[in-house]
Order: C-alpha cells, then structure tokens, then sequence
C-alpha cells in the first residue's frame, strides 16, 4: 500500500483533488506494489520490456481535500499474455473515496505491443488477487 496526504498542488481551484492527479497517485502506488512483489520496472526496461497504461477507469465517489491523508490499495486483478489489470482504491479514514482500473500492456523499445516475458507474468499470476477477498 501506498500512503501519502493530499497537497496544495493536488488541488483544483475547488479545493478538492483535480481528477487527473489521481492517476498520479495510482502510478506511485502500482509501482510499489510491483516492487514489493519482486518486479522492477527498471530492471525489466533494461531488459527491453516497458510497461504502459492503455485503459483507465475512474469513480469519485468522495472529494478529498487538501492536507487529507490517504492509502492507495493497489492489487493484480488479471493477468493475459500482453496485458495486466490492477485495481486501485483510495482510503481515507478506511472509506473507499475513490476506484480505478488500469489496463496495462506490454511494449518494446520501439512502442510496440509485445507479449508478457514468462517470469514477469508468473510473479503477476502469483499475486493475482482471487475471490472475494
């Protein structure tokens, strides 16, 4: 997980946090998460194979505000041969505020779509979140 407040420059001119920093915080949170699982996104670049978002959907379902502070729960919900998706939720007081998707591909150095390598989807597979809980 993910922790972090919410600052000033999160904020829109409502006070409350602009939609697309959102997906600022869910960047931070997938990448740890990666990390903490033994993928890291750096080694694998190193290695030819990058890691994009193609698709992502979003629910607000509370406004958060600066200086609030926040937990993004990050977790492998699919795992296919060239893609991933993850499933993000923010906690604030522990009430989901806000859900999310992302759909993650695989690609070359060159930007083109490529198959998930074999030991970067088994350590997905291994964490994939199953049933209900």
């Amino acid at each position: 997980m993910y922790s972090t407040h919410i600052f000033y420059q999160d904020t829109d001119a409502g006070g409350v946090v602009y939609y697309a920093n959102y997906l600022k915080f869910f960047e931070k949170s997938w990448f740890e998460y990666l990390m903490s699982i033994g993928i890291s996104l750096p080694a694998w670049e190193a290695m030819g194979t990058y890691i994009i978002v193609k698709k992502v959907s979003l629910d607000l379902i509370e406004s958060l505000k600066y200086g609030d502070h926040v937990t993004i729960k990050t977790e492998i919900i699919e795992v296919k041969k060239a893609y991933f998706i993850l499933s993000h939720t923010v906690i604030k007081d522990n009430k989901p505020t806000t859900k999310c998707t992302t759909q993650m591909v695989c690609i070359d150095k060159n930007g083109k779509p490529k198959r998930m390598p074999e030991d970067f989807k088994n350590k997905l597979l291994q964490n994939i979140k199953t049933g209900n809980g």
